[in-house]
C-alpha cells in the first residue's frame, strides 16, 4: 500500500469516526449523563437573579441574529425561563438590528406561551430602534422617550409591567447576549451610565474577550458558549436544547483527544524507527 492510500484510508477512518461520535450520541443521548457543575462566572448571574424580589423590572437585550441563533438561543432562553419562574417583569430589547428584533421577539414569544406568562404584564417586547450606544443613552435618560410603544402599537406609559419605571437606572438587573459588541455597547453606556447591574452571555470563542469585565466588576457574571449555556439550564433544572447539544459534543472532543494522543505516539514511534 502506497504512502497516499494510507493517507486517504487513515483520512477515511477518521471521518467514519467522527460521524459516529456525533450519530451515536444523538440515538442515546437519553443514557447519557453530564455532570451538572457549572463554573462561577455562570452561577453569579444565577444567583444575582435568584436575588432579586418578585416584581422586579430586567432587561433582557438579545443582540444576535440567525446566524448564532443555534449557540445563543439556549442560554437566551434559559435565562428567560429563570427570570419568568421568579415572576421578574422582563423588558425584551435588541440594540443588533432587525434580524436580531425578529430572533429576540420569536424568543419571547415561545418562552412566554410555555411558561403561561402575558404580554404587557409579565414582560414586554420593545420594537427595534436604530442607533445603538444613543439606544441605550436615551433609555438613561428616558424610558418612553426612547420608547413610546411596544411591538403591538400600545403606548408604553399604559403598561402595567413598566408601571414606576422612567429610566434605565430604574431597572434591577440588565444582562447582554450578544454575538457581536453589543456587550461592550452595554458596558461603557448601560453599566457606567446607567449605574445598572450587568451580566453577559455570548459565543464561547468571544468568552475570553470579557474575563478583565469580570476581574474590574463592570459584569456580574458571563454565560459563554453552548457549554456555559447548559451549566445554566442545570442549575434551573429545566434542562434543553444546550444540554442535548452538548452529550454529542462532549463525544467529539474526547474522540479529538484520543486522535491526537494516537497521532503523536505514532509519530515518535516512526521517527524512531527511521533513526534504528
Amino acid at each position: 500500500m502506497t504512502k497516499e492510500m494510507k493517507f486517504t484510508l487513515t483520512r477515511w477512518i477518521i471521518f467514519i469516526l467522527v460521524a459516529l461520535a456525533i450519530i451515536i450520541p444523538v440515538i442515546i443521548r437519553e443514557k447519557i449523563k453530564l455532570p451538572d457543575t457549572s463554573s462561577k462566572v455562570v452561577k453569579n448571574i444565577y444567583d444575582y437573579i435568584e436575588s432579586l424580589p418578585e416584581g422586579a423590572p430586567v432587561i433582557l437585550s438579545l443582540d444576535f441574529d440567525p446566524s448564532s441563533d443555534e449557540e445563543l438561543r439556549p442560554m437566551a432562553t434559559a435565562v428567560l425561563r429563570h427570570c419568568f419562574r421568579k415572576n421578574l417583569r422582563v423588558i425584551g430589547m435588541t440594540i443588533w438590528g432587525p434580524p436580531a428584533y425578529g430572533t429576540m421577539s420569536d424568543i419571547f414569544i415561545k418562552t412566554s406561551r410555555e411558561l403561561n406568562k402575558q404580554d404587557g404584564i409579565d414582560f414586554a417586547i420593545m420594537p427595534y430602534k436604530p442607533g445603538v450606544s444613543s439606544v441605550i443613552l436615551n433609555l438613561c435618560q428616558d424610558f418612553y422617550f426612547t420608547y413610546p410603544e411596544d411591538h403591538k402599537g400600545r403606548k408604553t406609559k399604559d403598561l402595567a409591567i413598566l408601571k414606576g419605571i422612567k429610566s434605565l437606572k430604574d431597572m434591577k438587573y440588565a444582562m447582554c447576549i450578544s454575538a457581536g459588541n453589543a456587550v461592550d455597547v452595554w458596558i461603557i453606556f448601560g453599566k457606567e451610565q446607567g449605574r445598572i447591574p450587568l451580566g453577559a452571555g455570548c459565543t464561547g470563542v468571544m468568552a475570553t474577550d470579557y474575563y478583565p469585565f469580570l476581574q474590574s466588576k463592570q459584569l456580574i457574571g458571563l454565560v459563554g458558549g453552548l457549554g456555559a449555556a447548559s451549566q445554566y439550564e442545570a442549575l434551573i433544572k429545566m434542562k434543553g436544547t444546550a444540554t442535548e447539544s452538548m452529550k454529542p459534543q462532549t463525544v467529539v472532543h474526547s474522540l479529538i483527544i484520543i486522535l491526537i494522543i494516537i497521532g503523536n505516539i505514532s509519530y515518535f514511534l516512526s521517527r524512531r524507527k527511521h533513526k534504528i
